[in-house]
């Protein structure tokens, strides 16, 4: 047994019972439930209905997720655990895949400890930027499957199977048909193939119809449900809005993701632990400098470090883990100590910091635990959340429940999507998300009000969200409020609990 537990099927083995034995204090106690969340829910649950992905349901992401996360629904139940324990296998297969990439460099107790720390930086960690319950499964699930795609590439970098690179081709292309992420990675496929270790013309086709198999997959399911040129044009005009919208780089700046030096100072000072793996991009990149010779004979450390900077591109100057930087934290941890391995000097220090980190996430993630308190309970979902969201989800759906029919349309605003799929209520498609990243710079006023004019909801739900992220606060106060207005001509105040405006049409 002792003998068993020493080879790498038994550091997996271990990392599994770690994973089963600290499940139980975390599940049901994960995510933002009125942020982001819920929207990934309601799409797939939508999509069962025979709405068409950026046809009838607007979506900044790839549709594999979304794809896949309806097809659960149709397969087992339309029910939040489906998609949550789904999010949770897929968190235990990037733990495993992370954990062998690391092996192909690393010894298997460093190895373990990686594995370790991003199961409590990443999978464990009860707010939205978490694997199990992520702001968007698209992210989750790109990032497992991007792991599993460099695994095979080291592999085949360091063996002359072909198979490897055929496999590491397919994964990419699921990678990248989840979310964009990781969308320079495929160009470090290209170099591999035609210059590090060369396919031959043949066997480059065939990677490259391995790497498009899963994207054509997706984009002719969609073509053959409806989707037509013309809405493939308006979706990428409008994504094409989004990716140089003001609000957007507001919410960006104050994460670290446009450098700003006052900024990333702030991020330093308030981060606390956190805020020690924020420089590791530019640690990388140093590293990279100062040892490119060395690291340049070694091809696998090479691509893996050509990899890590191509999937921070977006976190260069603050690598903010307890933001979106925690779906590039693991390959960038991974990239840092294989190099650090090249200085024989810091070898003997690395397991007692990475044995440290590994209790300080920890601590972390069963700290936050007291917070996460309030229960939620319908027919569809039954989970826990912090005091202030569930007031406000339970006061939402308890009205909804006893108050309205079953087809009664309903638009929660200006997000909460969430609402909608645990009582089964229909709401605005196109419109799920009126922050003022949307409101104002994406779908823009004018469109917003003559798309409702022509199709009004039975009720508007608006919820006290604060959206000064991007610029602005609270919905009908400090912007939309010519919406604002229109409800309350039309519509009739119908009850105000928890600052839930609940306006039902007027008789």
């Amino acid at each position: 047994m002792i003998n068993f537990f020493k080879t790498d099927k038994g550091f997996i083995t271990f990392l599994i019972i770690i994973f089963l034995c600290f499940l139980p204090f975390f599940i049901f106690h994960q995510g933002l439930l009125l942020i982001d969340t819920g929207r990934e829910f309601y799409i797939p649950s939508q999509m069962l209905k025979g709405e068409v992905l950026y046809k009838d349901i607007f979506n900044i992401y790839g549709p594999f997720s979304y794809q896949f996360n309806a097809l659960l629904f149709f397969i087992f139940k339309e029910h939040f655990n489906t998609l949550y324990f789904a999010g949770i296998v897929n968190s235990l297969i990037m733990i495993i895949a992370l954990f062998l990439l690391s092996r192909e460099f690393l010894s298997k107790s460093i190895s373990f400890l990686i594995s370790l720390i991003i199961m409590f930086s990443l999978v464990f960690n009860t707010f939205l930027y978490n694997s199990n319950l992520p702001y968007t499964f698209a992210i989750s699930y790109a990032l497992c499957t991007f792991l599993i795609s460099l695994l095979f590439l080291i592999k085949y970098i360091k063996n002359e199977n072909y198979n490897y690179a055929y496999l590491s081709s397919l994964f990419a292309g699921l990678s990248l048909a989840n979310k964009y992420e990781f969308c320079i990675y495929p160009l470090i496929l290209i170099y591999v193939f035609a210059f590090i270790k060369p396919l031959g013309l043949k066997n480059f086709l065939k990677a490259i119809l391995c790497f498009l198999f899963f994207p054509a997959l997706c984009l002719f399911s969609l073509i053959f449900q409806g989707l037509n040129l013309e809405d493939i044009k308006y979706s990428a005009f409008l994504i094409n809005k989004l990716v140089y919208a003001p609000s957007l780089k507001i919410f960006f700046s104050k994460f670290g993701v446009f450098f700003n030096l006052k900024t990333i100072i702030n991020l330093s000072l308030n981060g606390g632990f956190y805020s020690v793996f924020g420089f590791l991009p530019a640690i990388i990149i140093i590293l990279f400098v100062s040892k490119i010779k060395k690291i340049y004979q070694n091809k696998p450390v090479f691509i893996l470090t050509l990899t890590a900077i191509s999937a921070c591109a977006k976190f260069l100057f603050f690598l903010n883990i307890s933001h979106m930087g925690a779906f590039i934290f693991p390959v960038c941890l991974l990239c840092v100590l294989v190099l650090f391995n090249l200085f024989e000097r810091m070898q003997k220090f690395i397991p007692i910091f990475l044995v440290i980190f590994a209790f300080f996430f920890a601590g972390a993630d069963f700290k936050s635990l007291n917070f996460k308190n309030y229960k939620i309970e319908t027919k569809k979902a039954a989970l826990y959340t912090y005091k202030k969201e569930g007031k406000i989800i339970n006061t939402a759906c308890d009205f909804i429940i006893n108050n309205t029919s079953d087809d009664d349309k309903i638009a929660v605003l200006p997000e909460g999507y969430f609402i909608n799929f645990i009582t089964s209520k229909n709401g605005s498609n196109y419109y799920y998300n009126l922050s003022p990243l949307f409101y104002d710079d994406v779908f823009g006023e004018n469109k917003i009000l003559s798309d409702f004019e022509k199709s009004m909801p039975d009720y508007f739900i608006i919820l006290p969200i604060n959206n000064i992220e991007y610029g602005k606060s609270f919905f009908g106060i400090d912007y939309a409020q010519n919406f604002y207005e229109m409800i309350k001509k039309k519509y009739k105040l119908i009850q105000n609990i928890n600052n839930v405006q609940i306006y039902g049409k007027n008789k």
